[in-house]
């Protein structure tokens, strides 16, 4: 991990500028008006309401950037995701989705992808509790307990797979890196072991792990302080 990382196509003309709008002010909502969006995005982007357990992403209403979406129920997570260039690993720290200035994108580390073992995914932690914000609470135990339960919905083959949270690490990204690259699936296997059984709370220690997801965020333990939540594929997630 460097040290910066830690971290519609509608038919219409007029549909399109409704969309753009979307996007923009969702990255800048409290969580408040964000809960407002979802309810009015269920309408028109395909998407059943909050408490539905089948939820619809029409994702080509979205831009392609979008490769993937993550929700945590119950926390005010529910953010797109886009996958980081290796040319410009840190361009969505500071672009939104149409690379205008802003506050970001969660993204995916430019070494990773969604169909790798290890998928690393950074997003701000804002002051208003919202992007991941909510993942730097994790690191207390009552509160991963009660949210371990994470959903990505993936545009290729529009699939959902749901996570359950293993492990929280607090890490000092000063001098701690979290590592993208294996030469096998063993060298993998022994790596996400060993991270999560070091971790600072361990929630659950499987013996198998085919693929693990990292999400990442600033805490503020210390001065330079990232709190990664693990995560692995729920038995049978499709």
């Amino acid at each position: 991990m460097r040290n910066a990382k830690l971290l519609l196509f509608p038919l219409a003309t007029a549909a399109l500028a409704v969309t753009v709008a979307l996007v923009l002010t969702w990255l800048t909502a409290t969580p408040d008006e964000r809960d407002e969006m979802s309810q009015w995005a269920s309408e028109r982007i395909g998407r059943e309401a909050p408490d539905e357990d089948a939820r619809q992403i029409d994702w080509d209403a979205l831009p392609p950037e979008i490769i993937a979406w993550v929700e945590v129920p119950g926390a005010a997570i529910d953010e797109p995701i886009v996958q980081a260039d290796p040319e410009h690993p840190d361009y969505y720290l500071y672009a939104d989705v149409f690379g205008e200035g802003g506050l970001g994108t969660p993204y995916i580390d430019c070494d990773c992808s969604l169909g790798g073992p290890l998928t690393i995914i950074y997003g701000h932690h804002m002051d208003d509790g919202g992007v991941f914000a909510d993942f730097a609470r994790f690191s207390d135990r009552d509160y991963a307990m009660g949210h371990r339960e994470i959903v990505v919905y993936l545009r290729e083959g529009n699939r959902k797979v749901e996570l359950d949270t293993i492990a929280v690490d607090i890490v000092n990204a000063n001098r701690e890196t979290l590592r993208a690259e294996f030469d096998d699936q063993d060298e993998f296997e022994a790596y996400a072991r060993k991270a999560i059984e070091e971790s600072d709370l361990v929630l659950e220690s499987p013996q198998d792990v085919g693929r693990l997801y990292a999400f990442s965020t600033c805490s503020y333990q210390t001065g330079n302080s990232r709190t990664v939540v693990y995560a692995i594929e729920k038995e049978g997630s499709l």
